[in-house]
């Protein structure tokens, strides 16, 4: 990608010389980018930027410095950092802190995410319900169910409702879900939650919108139909997948990874034979495949050529995150 050693001591010449708020945060966040972007191994030469970050006034760029230390730093001591900054005086900064916990998702962060949940900022509560949610512990249901009647919070409260799998959040999903004037993803986002609990109207609503010509939230209701297993989504699927002229065949090909079921490999594997086909959507094929955990499909995926350089960067890291 470059020199990425010269970005990177471009952003903190940035950040030392600067003095405009906004100026600094956009260099701090773009040593977040940048670390992203790198290998394990090239970020370490990164750790040596979290201190300064952490130390600065600004708290845009203390975030930063927390996100930066989340990617950079061993995971052990990643989780460290942010559980130290759980009692930050700015509640920016306890956000970022305890949202950036929720995603390790180790069950270690338990007993911390708990004691967030008393945090006097509701921002701060929901994220740490979020990470309890994600290690299937229902601490943080209240807090996830009140998160619904809340805009800004919906989309991500359906989401971690419905990976908590707990029942007794069906009501309050379902008075969202019937809501007035909800935008298209929310109200498929809470169906999906909705059907990963096994709400016959969730389920009948992902179909509904998976059988679109077309609508802004069409491909999310394909995907979730075989992220929650609907019945009948194996068919619907396929056929979506197959059909080149649909837009939507990319997530089908997600959709049928998801659905955990051995006979959809075959389905995957023609269409990763398929002539001319785009990268993007050869991706989408290959993450499917992964998904479904087909090991005698890996080493397919592992000779897969692509027009594009940064496609196959996308598929080495892809492999990284389905291990064998």
């Amino acid at each position: 990608m470059g020199d990425w050693r010269a970005q990177r001591d471009t952003l903190l010449l940035k950040l030392e010389h600067e003095r405009t708020p906004a100026e600094r945060t956009e260099a701090a966040e773009g040593l977040c980018d940048l670390a992203a972007s790198l290998s394990e191994s090239e970020r370490v030469e990164l750790i040596q930027a979290v201190p300064p970050l952490l130390a600065d006034k600004l708290e845009d760029v203390r975030c930063a410095g927390l996100a930066l230390g989340s990617i950079v730093l061993p995971l052990k001591e990643a989780q460290e950092l942010l559980t130290r900054h759980l009692t930050d005086a700015a509640p920016r900064v306890r956000v970022e802190a305890v949202g950036r916990l929720a995603d390790l998702a180790e069950p270690t962060a338990r007993g911390a995410l708990a004691a967030a949940l008393e945090d006097r900022a509701f921002p701060v509560r929901f994220e740490a319900a979020r990470g309890m949610a994600a290690l299937k512990h229902s601490a943080g249901l209240e807090v996830l169910t009140q998160a619904l009647s809340l805009a800004d919070f919906r989309y991500r409260a359906a989401a971690a409702l419905a990976q908590l799998g707990n029942k007794d959040a069906l009501p309050a999903l379902q008075k969202a879900f019937r809501g007035w004037l909800l935008p298209a993803f929310d109200r498929t986002q809470l169906a999906g939650a909705l059907a990963a609990l096994g709400d016959a109207d969730g389920v009948a609503h992902l179909f509904k919108r998976a059988g679109k010509t077309w609508s802004m939230d069409r491909a999310m209701a394909v995907e979730m139909l075989g992220q929650v297993r609907a019945s009948g989504a194996k068919d619907r699927l396929t056929t979506i997948a197959l059909d080149r002229s649909d837009v939507c065949r990319g997530a089908a090909a997600r959709g049928l990874g998801a659905l955990g079921d051995p006979s959809v490999e075959a389905t995957l594997l023609k269409l990763l034979d398929e002539p001319g086909m785009p990268d993007d959507l050869r991706l989408d094929v290959a993450e499917g495949l992964l998904r479904l955990g087909a090991a005698t499909a890996r080493s397919k995926l592992e000779a897969l050529r692509f027009e594009d350089p940064a496609a196959r960067e996308e598929l080495t890291d892809m492999l990284a995150t389905f291990p064998s």
